[in-house]
């Protein structure tokens, strides 16, 4: 790889095919991570662990550092983080939002998936469905605390609006997706549709007291929420 060349736009980095979103980002952190390196001759490759002084990997010194630190990696952001409510990929996308890790070429906040005119809408038809006129901030962690409040300061309600909130960061996460690699993107009205649907299947897994069907949550998403907040 050394020697096709390894820096940016080096031969070492021809594909036979075209990469996915998340494999163009990783190749361009190897990139960063590989052009401060130094080869030598007479010495042989090896994986070093930093964090412990055998330079050898174990499970225990990486459970040490993590819990011996004082910095909290995810300040700021605690609430929006594995919800039970939450299917796992979807939480594994909230954190990579979050820590600007999304699989993407660039990522959500990048592609102004919040600020945009056209996704930047689906949280107007959002808000206007559950009854709630708001101006939402830019700024994607003030916004997610902005929206997270609407329902009010008790424990249960910003869960449900936090579901709520990743609901539609989700949706329109796929969708952009699809728009770029695939050509094709639903009506905004479709959007909001599949947001509400995502929304109903959430909320139902995670309050036993929402116990609605889905016609009636469509149609009056604030009497549902109102039964468990």
């Amino acid at each position: 790889m050394f020697e096709l060349g390894w820096g940016v736009g080096g031969e070492a980095w021809k594909w036979r095919r075209r990469l996915l979103a998340w494999e163009e980002g990783l190749v361009l952190e190897c990139v960063e991570r590989v052009s401060s390196c130094v080869l030598q001759v007479d010495t042989v490759d090896r994986w070093v662990q930093k964090l412990h002084t055998s330079q050898c990997y174990t499970v225990k010194s990486a459970y040490s550092f993590l819990t011996a630190t004082d910095t909290n990696l995810n300040e700021g952001y605690d609430s929006f983080l594995w919800l039970k409510a939450v299917p796992l990929k979807v939480n594994l996308f909230v954190w990579r939002l979050f820590m600007n890790r999304l699989p993407t070429k660039d990522n959500l906040y990048r592609r102004q998936a919040i600020r945009c005119d056209v996704y930047g809408r689906i949280w107007l038809l959002v808000s206007k469905w559950l009854g709630i006129d708001s101006v939402f901030n830019g700024n994607i962690s003030t916004h997610s605390y902005q929206f997270r409040g609407l329902g009010g300061f008790s424990k249960n309600s910003r869960t449900a609006f936090t579901i709520i909130w990743i609901s539609v960061i989700f949706v329109v996460w796929k969708d952009r997706n699809n728009m770029i690699f695939q050509n094709k993107s639903d009506q905004l009205e479709t959007l909001a549709e599949k947001v509400k649907l995502q929304m109903y299947w959430l909320l139902k897994s995670h309050y036993v007291l929402f116990d609605f069907h889905y016609p009636f949550w469509r149609l009056n998403p604030l009497c549902c929420l109102q039964a468990i907040m």
